[in-house]
């Protein structure tokens, strides 16, 4: 009777697995008397230990399965233990369907070039998207750009149905590509267009070639030259003329080697000219929430790492006087404080100490700096630090003579106070 049950265990595998598989399975013909109803093994079949769920539907193999569980002699027991026995080889089956599926979806050039002999496998570059199928070479399906081994002259290649790899026609020698910085290649209007990216630049060369493969022939009609630098740099500089210095920051982040397209320096310090003005009459119109913006997009732009790498007041002294910025220093240190002060605000308190730390070291006469440094500390509960910056704060406006509200001076006094 043991064996008779297990047999019928194989012969629901067989209809669970090809159900599973998308296959048809003949019925099984042995029936025997049932002690056990067939309903009172389906629901043990639906419980949590058989992994029949979103991907096989259970109605998909109920009714299979059914044909013979309704006349299946076994005990409650052994409906149990055919159900974890079902779980695990309908478990098996799904996921051997899953491989199935995935290995034919990830099949690519990746994986096609693993096929390729060795001396080309490494060198194949990109595809030639979207040619037609009815002007490929016989028994050819698809078009590479590449090279038999490094530094090697560039050629159209043709993959053979089998997997093989021809020569079809070489690049012309006065066409400039790239392969390490290679971007597209494709067909469009009879024509077909290789494009890659110069060294040191982001200028993207695309040639247009006609050809005639029946010929081997490739040649070289036409190219044309974009460089996204050069337009991310001029959108910027109208951005920062018409003031809109959030817009122009996100045009030159997008530049690529910007050094070899400009003078960071002085497009930075312009921009800031610029961004001064604009923060000025926000702060009139007590817009505050949007100077913030301004401050925090310029000084996280990398090109006012020059600025922020300074850490004495001589060489701040020296950057400004040997370039004759149109930024004055007195106007740039004003930017600095402004966002030392809306870092503050904005409860960005590790952030604030930074900043004004770094006012401290470039102005060490600066009492704001020393008041806004004191202010972060306090709020980090960092007692100790924040006392020091208030007593350097006393005692500049104590040697300037400078008038400090009476309510800031109490608040200053209080926290001295505190321990």
């Amino acid at each position: 009777m043991k064996l008779l049950f297990y047999k019928k265990i194989f012969a629901i595998f067989l209809i669970v697995f090809c159900t599973a598989c998308g296959a048809e399975q003949a019925n099984d013909t042995e029936y025997i008397t049932t002690m056990v109803s067939s309903d009172t093994i389906l629901n043990i079949l639906k419980t949590e230990n058989t992994v029949v769920k979103d991907s096989v539907s259970f109605s998909s193999y109920a009714d299979s399965v059914k044909t013979i569980l309704s006349n299946l002699e076994v005990s409650e027991a052994q409906a149990q233990e055919l159900s974890e026995s079902m779980s695990e080889m309908i478990e098996k089956a799904q996921s051997l369907k899953k491989n199935n599926q995935n290995d034919e979806e990830n099949r690519g050039f990746e994986t096609f070039k693993q096929d390729l002999p060795k001396d080309l496998s490494n060198y194949l570059y990109m595809k030639v998207d979207s040619f037609p199928q009815s002007l490929l070479p016989k028994n050819t399906k698809l078009l590479y750009i590449g090279a038999a081994t490094e530094g090697e002259e560039q050629y159209l290649f043709g993959l053979s149905n089998k997997g093989n790899l021809r020569k079809l026609a070489k690049l012309p020698a006065d066409f400039m590509f790239n392969p390490s910085k290679k971007t597209e290649s494709y067909y469009k209007d009879g024509k077909i267009f290789i494009c890659s990216e110069q060294s040191y630049k982001a200028t993207i060369i695309c040639g247009i070639f006609g050809f005639d493969l029946s010929k081997n022939m490739l040649t070289l009609e036409d190219e044309t030259a974009s460089d996204f630098s050069v337009e991310s740099i001029a959108k910027a500089q109208k951005a920062v003329e018409q003031g809109k210095i959030i817009e122009a920051v996100n045009f030159y982040e997008q530049v690529t080697y910007p050094h070899n397209y400009m003078q960071v320096e002085t497009e930075t310090i312009h921009l800031l000219k610029k961004a001064y003005s604009v923060l000025q009459r926000l702060e009139k119109e007590q817009k505050y929430d949007s100077a913030t913006l301004i401050l925090e997009s310029i000084f996280e732009f990398w090109g006012t790492e020059f600025l922020l790498n300074i850490e004495t007041p001589q060489q701040l002294y020296r950057l400004f006087k040997s370039n004759n910025f149109e930024l004055s220093q007195r106007e740039y240190i004003q930017i600095l404080e402004k966002y030392g002060s809306s870092l503050l605000q904005s409860k960005k308190y590790i952030d604030a100490i930074e900043i004004n730390k770094k006012l401290t070291q470039i102005t060490p006469t600066s009492p704001l700096a020393y008041l806004q440094l004191g202010n972060a500390y306090y709020n980090l509960e960092r007692l100790q630090d924040s006392q020091n910056a208030y007593k350097q704060y006393k005692e500049i406006i104590a040697k300037t003579g400078q008038k400090v509200d009476k309510k800031t001076l109490e608040q200053i006094e209080k926290r001295l106070n505190e321990k």
